[in-house]
């Protein structure tokens, strides 16, 4: 018993020998202390170090180094089992002179009553961190208060699993036998290093010694690889009967690429542990864990020691990153609590009866003693029973049976059955024990559509119409029923069993498309387990017959013969579409076209409309109905029950065929301004082209021309069904045809035509007109134009011209989009918007240049189609006139010759006769152009009609068609002051021409001045005379009378003056200025 060193032959004795610490629970430290004697006597051993080659033992310094001869010393060792096994370890006692001293150390881990494990094994990459749950299990009969959790500091941090900042103390107490988690202990990696901290928890039923200490140790690691969140899948402790329990696998990826991982699996292969994995890629760098599988582990396949534990395998494709390993765990508990099922079994009977009493015994087939702590009724259960008899708990050994409670059963009438579960709280987790009541009754329900459940109602039906109504029963009772027959009273009525599954309501309603195609089934009779039901079919096949029709479905159990009404009512008539196909007007994405639904009721009362649905599977057929329409069909009338409708744009989205992508109503106007600058004109073609090409292969496909079927159902006919024919269309938004030829125009004015629009489409359309000629490239774009709208080209077209232009038809002139263009072409362009069905008309004025024909293309750029064209065509021509075959000019004289013959009243002395000198001649006005001349007015040299001796006597406003003459008579009145007189005629017309001709008129010379003298005066000139000679007189005498008053006002002042120097003669003026005088008076002074 004597542990020797004797290399020295220096003995070294221990107290004890070998250290055995037995069984200690892990995480749950043990401390043992050990006596070192020095037997020498003559030494002193002087002590160094002590050192443990695990990490399950530690040892404290020595309480002296120096041991004299004779004397002794002292350390601690500490057990701190981290495992569930046995433990053996040396400790090495290094001394300065006598060498090296072993010692022996064991220990037995056992599980740790609190169900904590030391969490070590932990690897995470560097800025990630460790944040496992820890877990404590109440293993005591009385509440369990965790009183104090710190951590040895460092890294490692407390805190709450809820994340709050702090909580009451409800939060650390754990109940009786129950599993708890009460704090998270959270690890930061922030440098590259093995780190091992100490969790140290303390609770109410601890004594001063007994304290858990949870060593925490973790890697932390640069290497780049996949790293779990938890250095360990622990399942816990679990029981055979219990079901699988499921832990989440998350993974993180600290490298730098993406790397997928392929495969999750145990090792070594286990029944017992189902991965639930797809094959997911880890992103690079990510800061968070990715869920990547989910590890089931099912108690009941665990049937060996080895299959509790092991290891799951992550494998990634990434060649460079090495396989991770995960551990796991878990506590099986092999055995149940057994019972008598019929114990715990009630029947509620029809009849009220005595309350029932009955003692439940369990039976321990665990290998362990089961405490059974409390019992616990669910809230159903409560109103019909009672747990008696139970005041402590109760221990039932290993193999045995005990009387637990009594199970008091009150039962009701009113009661329903009961089927849950009575809560036993053990030292083994918490069992469930079922308690039943029951009555033996079946549930039923009628299915959808119809809405009473509680009986068949068929409802009003058509004499010609054979139908059928599905019902289901349900077992709802905690046993098994046989359903012995099944039969129907009623003519016209039969019924028939479908199928019998497990489920309930839900799963019935989830089924019933499946059940109303289903056959029916040869079984005569049939048992239903608990949860499971039975679906029937009632048909029935209606008379020729009108009336009411009763009946009722028998199903008879051991329990009871449930009946269930059935009612029906059978009518006489039809229903018919009127008409019975509608085909519905062209449209287009953008505009929805719709047709009313009628329909004729030839029943004797009213019909009852349930629903309308359409057959086709084209979301493009929609119905909607009416807002003041009733649900009932009025007798013998035809009814409008709905609007069908087709909108063409609700499957092809932003790639219809039609409208670019701002036709939106919710877009605003500004950017369909944007859309009409001429930057886009040149975009304007490949749009077009693209829209153009879709609808081509739609057509080409057949695709345009779509059906579609409706159909009514009634509470008295079904199916009544009603074709709908929709066909889509190119829109255009060009109602007038697409060849505008204007009349005969003359150069020097204009001529209008009008072009009449309609916005076809629902939404507003954005139109501008522009010549072809503003384009960069009209050329290439004129060629596509005229192929794509089947317009010849003629040979007198013109690209660049801009004759034609269009104006808005009121009196304003065109308005242009802002900040188009600038110039000529800012005048050629005009944008407008038509309203959803909108028609207008805008003007196009032709205004030839030359004297030709000449034709172009006007593009209507828009919104819906992009662009439409119109070719336009006008000729221009002048108007021509000659006037006595003469054309206008300088050299178109018409000529007034007055001979001496005409002018002999000039010569005869004619006193008593008036002379007359007046030339008539009479022209021909003749129009030699192809335009119809409207003449407004005729002037002689600036003057209308007359002047300078010359005056047109018709002189009204006339017309002249196309090669037609009108003579006009011209007056000459010579005054003979001259004897030639030569002035212009112009004619003017409504077109703006002017002609211009020459009036040139001659007289004799000679006779000039005896003919002004033959002119008689006019008799006004006398009295002219008369009043003239007067008016000058009395000037006269006015102006003598102004300068004798003008003189007198002169001499008055001079006279008045010269009277003043007489009276008063002038000083004596004295002797001339002698300066010679004066110097000699001035030498004597």
């Amino acid at each position: 018993s004597v542990s020797l060193y004797r290399g020295n032959c220096r003995p070294l004795r221990f107290e004890p020998p070998m250290l055995d610490f037995h069984e200690q629970p892990v995480g749950m430290p043990k401390m043992e202390k050990v006596y070192l004697h020095n037997p020498s006597s003559e030494e002193t051993i002087t002590l160094v170090s002590i050192s443990a080659t695990t990490s399950h033992f530690h040892a404290s310094f020595f309480q002296n180094r120096k041991i004299l001869p004779g004397g002794n010393t002292s350390f601690d060792v500490v057990f701190l089992a981290r495992v569930v096994g046995n433990v053996e370890n040396t400790l090495f006692i290094n001394t300065s002179n006598h060498g090296v001293f072993t010692y022996q150390v064991f220990g037995i881990g056992v599980p740790n009553p609190y169900r904590l494990r030391p969490f070590i094994g932990a690897r995470v990459p560097v800025n990630s961190s460790f944040s496992p749950i820890i877990n404590i299990h109440n293993p005591h009969s009385e509440p369990l208060q965790v009183v104090e959790v710190y951590s040895s500091g460092g890294d490692l941090h407390l805190e709450l699993p809820t994340g709050q900042q702090g909580g009451t103390r409800k939060l650390w107490e754990i109940p009786p036998y129950e599993t708890k988690g009460v704090m998270r202990a959270s690890f930061s990696s922030r440098e590259a290093d093995n780190h091992t901290a100490f969790i140290r928890i303390k609770t109410n039923a601890s004594d001063n010694t007994e304290v858990i200490i949870l060593p925490v140790e973790v890697e932390v690691t640069t290497a780049p690889g996949i790293y779990s969140s938890t250095e360990m899948l622990d399942f816990g402790t679990l029981r055979t009967q219990d079901l699988p329990k499921i832990l989440n696998l998350h993974l993180l990826n600290s490298g730098t690429k993406d790397v997928p991982i392929t495969s999750v699996r145990p090792t070594p292969q286990n029944e017992a542990i189902t991965v639930h994995f797809k094959p997911v890629t880890l992103k690079a760098s990510e800061s968070k864990y990715t869920k990547v599988a989910s590890i089931s582990f099912d108690a009941s396949k665990a049937k060996r020691a080895s299959q509790s534990s092991g290891k799951i395998t992550v494998k990634a494709k990434e060649k460079s990153y090495s396989k991770l390993e995960i551990p796991y765990q878990a506590e099986v508990l092999d055995g149940y609590l057994g019972f008598d099922h019929a114990a715990t079994l009630f029947h509620i009977r029809d009849s009220a009866a005595d309350s029932v009493e009955r003692l439940i015994y369990l039976t321990n087939t665990f290998s362990f003693a089961v405490l059974i702590h409390d019992v616990v009724l669910p809230e159903e259960a409560k109103p019909m029973f009672k747990v008696q008899n139970f005041s402590k708990p109760v221990l039932i050994p290993p193999n045995e049976s005990r009387y637990i409670f009594t199970l008091h059963f009150m039962p009701s009438t009113s009661s329903v059955h009961v089927d849950n579960n009575i809560l036993l709280i053990t030292n083994a987790s918490k069992f469930h024990l079922p308690v039943r009541a029951y009555t033996g009754f079946l549930d039923y329900f009628v299915l959808s559509p119809k809405t009473e459940e509680r009986f068949i109602d068929f409802g009003i039906l058509s004499a010609t119409e054979a139908t059928s109504i599905l019902f289901a029963v349900i077992n709802s009772n905690p046993i098994e029923l046989a359903i012995k027959s099944w039969h129907i009273i009623g003519d016209g009525l039969a019924v028939e069993l479908l199928t019998t599954e497990k489920g309930n309501r839900t799963t019935i309603i989830a089924n019933h498309h499946e059940l109303q195609n289903a056959a029916a089934s040869d079984q005569s009779s049939v048992i239903l387990a608990s949860g499971y039901y039975a679906v029937f079919r009632v048909n029935l096949i209606a008379k020729e017959l009108e009336g009411i029709h009763d009946g009722a479905v028998q199903i008879t159990t051991d329990y009871e013969i449930l009946t269930i009404p059935v009612k029906a009512v059978i009518a006489v008539g039809s229903l018919t579409c009127s008409p019975k196909h509608v085909l519905l007007p062209p449209s287009f994405p953008g505009k929805v076209v719709h047709q009313s639904l009628n329909i004729m009721n030839s029943f004797s009362q009213k019909v009852k409309i349930q629903h309308i649905r359409s057959l086709s599977e084209d979301v493009r057929f929609y119905y909607k109905r009416l807002r003041s329409n009733k649900e009932d069909l009025e007798p013998g009338k035809k009814s409008k029950i709905a609007n069908i409708y087709f909108d063409p744009g609700l499957q092809c989205g932003d790639h219809c065929y039609v409208g670019l992508p701002f036709l939106s109503k919710s877009e605003s106007k500004v950017q369909h301004s944007i859309a009409m600058q001429e930057d886009a004109w040149d975009s304007d073609w490949d749009l077009h082209e693209n829209l153009f090409k879709e609808w081509t292969e739609i057509k080409e496909n057949s695709s345009h021309r779509l059906n579609a079927v409706f159909e009514v159902d009634t509470d008295l006919q079904k199916d009544v069904r009603l074709k709908i024919t929709a066909e889509m269309s190119w829109p255009s938004i060009l109602s007038s045809p697409r060849h505008l030829n204007f009349p005969l125009t003359n150069t020097n004015s204009s001529s209008e035509e009008e072009i009449f629009l309609e916005n076809p489409a629902d939404a507003p359309v954005y139109v501008q007109f522009l010549p072809v000629a503003l384009y960069s490239n009209p050329s290439t774009f004129v060629d596509k134009l005229l192929e794509r709208f089947n317009l010849s080209k003629p040979t007198h077209f013109n690209q660049r011209t801009l004759e034609f232009q269009v104006f808005r038809n009121c009196v304003q002139p065109l308005q242009t989009t802002v900040g188009l263009t600038k110039g000529l072409a800012r005048h050629s362009i005009l944008s407008l918007i038509l309203k959803p069905g909108e028609r207008k008309s805008v003007k196009v004025k032709f205004t030839p240049v030359l004297n030709k024909t000449v034709s172009s293309l006007i593009v209507i750029r828009n919104n819906l189609t992009v662009v439409d064209a119109i070719m336009v065509e006008g000729q221009g021509t002048t108007e021509s006139l000659k006037v006595a075959g003469k054309p206008p000019g300088p050299g178109s004289s018409l000529r007034f010759k007055i001979t001496e013959a005409l002018l002999k009243d000039c010569s005869e002395k004619m006193k008593y006769k008036e002379p007359n000198f007046t030339l008539r001649r009479t022209f021909k006005v003749e129009n030699t152009g192809q335009l119809q001349i409207n003449v407004k007015t005729m002037e002689i040299s600036g003057y209308t009609c007359e002047g300078y001796g010359f005056k047109v006597v018709n002189c009204q406003e006339f017309a002249l068609s196309a090669n037609a003459s009108k003579d006009i008579v011209i007056l000459f009145t010579p005054d003979f002051t001259a004897s030639r007189v030569i002035r212009e005629l112009k004619f003017i017309t409504a077109g703006g021409s002017e002609f211009v001709f020459i009036l040139n008129a001659s007289l004799p010379y000679h006779m000039l001045a005896t003919c002004a003298e033959a002119l008689p005066r006019p008799n006004w000139e006398l009295a002219l005379y008369i009043i003239i000679s007067g008016i000058m007189s009395v000037l006269f005498l006015l102006v003598i009378g102004t300068a004798y008053l003008e003189a007198q006002g002169i001499w008055e002042p001079f006279r008045r003056r010269l009277s003043f120097e007489a009276s008063n003669p002038p000083f004596d003026m004295g002797r001339p200025l002698d300066l010679r005088r004066i110097v000699g008076i001035s030498s004597d002074g």
